[in-house]
């Protein structure tokens, strides 16, 4: 223990001189899950599109709205004619009725006002689309929730199997040493060789290099953990164990239903097919004529030679107009876009029903390992159990000398085995809950 032990301070040294501890008490799956929805930078990076909502949802109520053009100048020129040109070429001086010296200062304001009354439904359909993209981004958003909350399960799982193998590691340590004491003991006793206390040697160096390799293991999923949640790599903490793998009592059938329901990405899809059917209904209304109207309004002032300036123009000119226009002939461009609409549109089907077909094969595979590991996990973990009895019984006779350094290895052999069964299966079990999570769009735990 000795030696796990020290491991365990240098690691912990090194940690504490760069980044604190965030907490005495142990981390759960839970927290971690929360931090990485609120603090991770993909899934924040997405979470961003969602200021578009506002935006996007002014400017399809803003297709109906007439536009509005404004302006008001005021001009002033200057001008200076002490001489003319006669038509014959020469230069004569104007006559002192003209002028030749003097200012003019003009003002202009005009308000102008558009209106698009029918665009063959383009507008109608674009607002509807809008309605459809939030709704999208909505659901992109919800499965990106979904996948990072799979990914922090698998981290977290594969974080606290780590820490479970570098406990492991140590406790081969002391078996080891207990190994080589015994070996040591008997060989003074001259009741085995030299070769067995060699062998133990080996077996406790052997064990002492696996120890560092489970502590570079553990420090390694520690990281990958705190990328997924955006903690500094350096942080550390403790994790909370997980339960015992549970039995799994849900219904695949039931799983797979509200599985297309709370999908993001299969309702994102069922979303696009409504989109496209609109983007194919506004490909047909271009068919259609457009009736536009507007209103202009002018007022100018030409305030003359060394006037002031003013502010209100008096001359006045105003217009109303309504427009039809109907574009007959194309060149075959509004065939083109209609069709493209339409193969989009089978597009999206095609996707909708490629989805609802994967979703069942994910949810029953994912659904079907969970069970299987179950049923695993609760062998490995009697395998375990029963390993761990035999070393301690083979030890009993290695040093009552009844056992050979042999039978004694092949009992360590398998003990470790047996944990590392356990260990492994038990991670796949909580790894398999987070695809199934993923695969139906449900939080299950």
């Amino acid at each position: 223990m000795k030696l796990k032990y020290l491991l365990l301070f240098l690691l912990s040294s090194v940690s504490l001189l760069t980044t604190p501890l965030l907490s005495s008490d142990k981390i759960t799956l839970d927290q971690c899950i929360n931090w990485g929805l609120e603090r991770n930078p993909s899934l924040q990076s997405v979470t961003l599109e969602k200021q578009l909502d506002l935006p996007a949802s002014l400017a399809a109520w803003g297709q109906f709205l007439p536009s509005v053009s404004t302006s008001f100048s005021i001009e002033q020129s200057k001008y200076y004619y002490p001489t003319f040109v006669l038509p014959d070429g020469s230069v004569a001086t104007r006559p002192d009725s003209l002028i030749s010296e003097g200012r003019n200062r003009n003002s202009a304001f005009y308000l102008r006002v558009d209106e698009t009354l029918f665009r063959g439904g383009r507008n109608y359909f674009n607002f509807k689309n809008t309605v459809l993209n939030e709704k999208i981004r909505n659901s992109r958003l919800k499965y990106e929730r979904s996948l990072l909350r799979s990914q922090i399960t698998r981290a977290f799982s594969n974080a606290i199997a780590a820490d479970r193998w570098f406990d492991l590691a140590g406790k081969v340590i002391e078996q080891r040493r207990l190994q080589l004491h015994l070996a040591q003991v008997r060989f003074e006793t001259g009741s085995v060789t030299r070769r067995d206390v060699l062998q133990a040697e080996v077996d406790l160096g052997r064990a002492r290099s696996d120890s560092l390799s489970a502590l570079f293991d553990a420090k390694r999923t520690s990281e990958e953990l705190n990328i997924l949640i955006d903690l500094p790599l350096d942080t550390t903490y403790t994790l909370a164990k997980l339960t015992p793998p549970f039995k799994i009592g849900w219904d695949i059938d039931s799983l797979i239903t509200e599985g297309r329901k709370a999908r993001g990405d299969i309702v994102s899809t069922e979303l696009t097919v409504q989109m496209t059917n609109n983007d194919r209904l506004s490909a047909k209304g271009e068919y259609l004529p457009a009736l536009t109207t507007s209103y202009y309004h002018r007022r100018s002032e030409q305030s003359g030679i060394n006037t002031a300036f003013t502010l209100k123009p008096r001359s006045r000119y105003s217009q109303v107009g309504l427009t039809i226009s109907w574009n007959l002939f194309d060149r075959f461009t509004r065939e083109l876009r209609l069709q493209e609409a339409r193969v989009r549109q089978q597009q999206a089907e095609f996707s909708v029903y490629e989805n609802s077909r994967d979703i069942q094969h994910q949810v029953r595979v994912a659904a079907d390992r969970l069970f299987s590991l179950y049923e695993q996990a609760e062998v490995a973990a009697q395998n375990s159990h029963w390993a761990e009895e035999t070393l301690k019984f083979e030890q009993e006779r290695y040093r009552l000398g009844s056992a050979t350094i042999i039978e004694l290895g092949a009992a360590q052999l398998s003990f470790i085995q047996a944990k590392n069964d356990q260990i492994r299966l038990e991670t796949e079990f909580y790894t398999a809950l987070g695809e199934l999570e993923l695969a139906t769009g449900i939080v299950l735990r």
